[in-house]
Order: C-alpha cells, then sequence, then structure tokens
C-alpha cells in the first residue's frame, strides 16, 4: 500500500480501483457463479417463497484501495523461472527484496534535509558476494541523493548499517567503519557514608577515521583489508605474521604440540586460541597494521593484545651466499624468475615496531616474538624436528637429498637452511606448500616440537583483555 501510495497521485489510484471493481463485476456471469447463485437460489425460494420471497446474487463486493492491495502477492524466481511464492526464494532474497521495497520508499526523501536509513545486520542469508553487491548499492544510493540544495532540501540519505560480517566490513574502507567495542565503568556510590565502587557495562565508538594514520598508510590498509583481514575490526586479540606459513601452521602447533589431547583443560585451551584472530600481512610493513590496532580512540582501541611474529633475517656474511648448483639434481628445484629481496627486513625491526606503540601509548598491549633467522629455518632448532622438515622438502625435491644432507651436517643446521632460503637466485622451497607438509605430519602425530619463539607468541597471544566482551561494527 505504501509502494503505490509513494509511486501514484490519487487519481491514478481511483482509476485503478474503479478498473479493479469493473473487472470483477463482470464474473458475475460466469458459469461458475451463476450455478452457484442458481443452487442457492432453489434453495431460498423453498424458504421464502411462501411468506416473501428473497433474490440472492453471488458476485464480489466493491473493493476499497486498501483491502484490494492485501490480496496482492509479490512473486519471485530466478530469470528464466516462473515467478513463485517467496518462500521458495530463501529467506536472504525474500530480505533484499524487502530491502529494496523500502529503498524505493526512500524516493521521499526529497522532501527532506536528511534521511537515515538504518539497517540492521543486512548480511542475515547472504552469501559473502550478495553482501558485497548489496552494500555497494546501498552506497550508491546514498551517494547520488544529495542534490543541490539551493532552492530546497537536499534530499539527502545516509545508511548506517551494524554488522558483525568481516565482507561488510572490508568492502567500504576504513573511514566509514566505527567499530563498537563493549568496555567496563566503575562508578563511586555513597551508602551510609562510605562510597561503594559498581562496575557497569559500556559501549564505546571507535571511529576509525580519527585513528593517527598518515593518507599512504591508510591506502595500503584498505588495499589489504580484504575479507579475510578485515576479520581483525571484530577481533579482541590478534596475531599479526608475515607469510602464509605461520598463518598455517600457528592453529596445528597449538591444537597439537602446546595444548595436545582431549581433556576439558586441553579443549579450553584449545578453543581459546581459536578465539585468537591471525593476520597474514603478505610481508608488507606491520606498523600501520599496529596504529590501526593501537591507537587511540575516544579512550579505547580495537584490540586487548597484539602480537607480532617476524623474522630476524640477519646478515648473511658474502661466501655463505652461494649459489647452488641444481643442474645435476632434480630439474624442478631453483626454475623460475630471480627472486626479489623483501623490504620486510627494514621496516618489521623490533626496535622499529616498539617505537610505534609506544608513540601510541601501548607498550605494554604489543608482544614482539621474533625468529632468530627465519620461520622455515628455526623449525629446526628444537632437537626432533629434522625428519618431519626433510619429509616436507624432499616432498618438493625428491632428487635433492644431498642439499639437505648440506644443511644438516653444517655446524649450524638452522642458519644453514636460513642461507639456502635467502639465495635470491634460486627459491629453495615454496614456503606456503612446505608449511602444509608440516602441518599434515604434526597432524598426523609426528614428534614435533614448537620452538620457544612461537610457544611465547601463541602463550602471549591468549592472554590480555576481559573475558566475554562482543565487539561489532
Amino acid at each position: 500500500m505504501r509502494l503505490i501510495e509513494q509511486l501514484t497521485d490519487e487519481e491514478e489510484r481511483s482509476t485503478f480501483l474503479t478498473k479493479a471493481n469493473t473487472a470483477f463485476d463482470g464474473l458475475r456471469n460466469d458459469p461458475v457463479l451463476v450455478r452457484a447463485s442458481t443452487a442457492i437460489q432453489g434453495h431460498l425460494s423453498g424458504l421464502t417463497q411462501a411468506v416473501r420471497g428473497q433474490y440472492v446474487d453471488v458476485s464480489f463486493m466493491d473493493y476499497e484501495l486498501f483491502r484490494l492491495v492485501r490480496s496482492l502477492r509479490v512473486k519471485m524466481a530466478e530469470h528464466g523461472i516462473d515467478p513463485a511464492d517467496l518462500a521458495d526464494s530463501g529467506l536472504g532474497y525474500a530480505n533484499l527484496l524487502y530491502i529494496a521495497t523500502v529503498v524505493l520508499e526512500l524516493s521521499k526523501a526529497r522532501d527532506s534535509e536528511l534521511t537515515l536509513f538504518l539497517v540492521e545486520e543486512p548480511e542475515a542469508h547472504l552469501h559473502p558476494q550478495l553482501q558485497a553487491v548489496l552494500l555497494d548499492y546501498l552506497q550508491e544510493q546514498a551517494q547520488v541523493s544529495a542534490r543541490d540544495d539551493s532552492t530546497g532540501p537536499a534530499g539527502r540519505i545516509q545508511v548506517i548499517a551494524t554488522t558483525h560480517s568481516a565482507h561488510l566490513a572490508s568492502a567500504v574502507g576504513i573511514d566509514k567503519v566505527v567499530a563498537l567495542r563493549a568496555g567496563a565503568a566503575v562508578d563511586a556510590e555513597a551508602s551510609d557514608g562510605d562510597a561503594r565502587y559498581i562496575r557497569r557495562t559500556v559501549t564505546q565508538a571507535i571511529a576509525l577515521k580519527r585513528l593517527p594514520l598518515d593518507e599512504p598508510s591508510r591506502r595500503k590498509i584498505n588495499q589489504y583489508l580484504d575479507a579475510t583481514r578485515a576479520g581483525i575490526l571484530f577481533a579482541r586479540k590478534v596475531v599479526l605474521v608475515e607469510g602464509v606459513a605461520e598463518a598455517v601452521l600457528l592453529p596445528v602447533l597449538a591444537k597439537h604440540c602446546l595444548y595436545p589431547g582431549d581433556s576439558p583443560e586441553a579443549r579450553a585451551m584449545q578453543r581459546a586460541f581459536r578465539a585468537v584472530t591471525i593476520v597474514n600481512v603478505g610481508s608488507v610493513d606491520f606498523r600501520p597494521y599496529i596504529t590501526l590496532l593501537l591507537g587511540e580512540v575516544n579512550g579505547c582501541r580495537l584490540v586487548d593484545q597484539l602480537v607480532v611474529i617476524t623474522d630476524t633475517d640477519p646478515d648473511i656474511p658474502k661466501h655463505s651466499a652461494e649459489v647452488i648448483d641444481v643442474s645435476d639434481e632434480d630439474p624442478a628445484e631453483g626454475q623460475g624468475e630471480e627472486v626479489e629481496p623483501e623490504d620486510s627486513t627494514v621496516s618489521n625491526r623490533r626496535a622499529d615496531l616498539e617505537a610505534t606503540a609506544a608513540t601510541l601509548g601501548a607498550t605494554d598491549l604489543l608482544y614482539i616474538a621474533e625468529a632468530p633467522h627465519t620461520l622455515e629455518a628455526d623449525l629446526l632448532q628444537p632437537g626432533g624436528n629434522a625428519a618431519v622438515l626433510e619429509a616436507a622438502y624432499l616432498a618438493q625435491h625428491p632428487r635433492s637429498q644431498k642439499h639437505w644432507d648440506e644443511i644438516m651436517e653444517a655446524a649450524d643446521p638452522a642458519f644453514a637452511f636460513y642461507v639456502k632460503l635467502s639465495n635470491r637466485k634460486t627459491k629453495f622451497i615454496g614456503k606456503g606448500e612446505f608449511a602444509h607438509d608440516v602441518a599434515l605430519a604434526v597432524q598426523r602425530g609426528e614428534p614435533f616440537t614448537v620452538p620457544d619463539y612461537l610457544h611465547r607468541a601463541i602463550e602471549r597471544a591468549m592472554t590480555g583483555g576481559p573475558a566475554g566482551q562482543e565487539s561489532g561494527a
């Protein structure tokens, strides 16, 4: 009814109603209705003719518009299929249909200076692609709504959506995100001359646009804040890692090495680590992410605990950086273009990252875990890991046993492995595949010891911050 009133004037509605009632009246002579009238009339005449005969007619009553509209049903189906009841379309598409009708009603917004369109959790029952399309559509409606207000209202529409969806949070850029955090406030109350303190829940808002980020850092975060990384906007405890290898291995090492088993205590620790968000920043500068997560707005920060796992990447003496000759070994090893040096070795040093946290007043919330060399090499540091790592290496290069033997025969196997990995002329291993093979071996129960720096990082990731708090955007 509201839509028809929005889309038509009084004369159009009157004409439509007249046509509808005329069409119904034309059905009076239909054989179905005539037969029903005749049958009823026969019995009615037998009852009334002797005293005062009555006449019966079966027809449609004249409808008012609102009653006529109540008989209408919107149907929907995928293009090319006959429309069916909404129940056959699923809740997600039914929600989109409803949102479409509400957006249509917003045509009245042209008569106002500002109209707020509040949408609660628009992601409900929608897969990620439709979530992104919906939010893009709502943004478009807001952007095209405003007009020159020199001769009348501006007609602006502002869309405010509450969401727990990382897909939606990543689709708009951080300047349009306000994160909500549930915190605790302490009030003093006088009782018989003595003050007692009451803790209560308060909601704190963090407008990400107000974080102390320079423009390059802001652009960098928006570029990298895809659906996976956008989970950090909802997290309370975050681990930032340089690459896919750490992201693959950390959950497996925590579950199968540090907190193994099915005891209630082990299950509780495993579940606690699952609540930690691991973000692979792809060997880029950690500092913008530290500013995003630990920057303070209105006395509140996005996270309670931040752990950064980074590589020390020590310098290699020139005599150790020889090119590996693989011409008589596995032909797959060493193929491909020369690997470019990463730029993370300077910007991600411990001192630089701690200085960033210090400027934010968040030194106690940041923990830096440095690999003595780099992840893959430092997995060799604990005793007993060599067999698993050798199998993962040979899975990629089955005819290169001698290169692995060179590593294990060196005075410092971890450093020797690091030298091989650092050679820019060859690709010694595929790090992602290597990590997956190691993780599968650990899951199978093969003996494996977690390096100390990763052990400390995992434990620190699960500390800090009150439990049971919720967050949203």
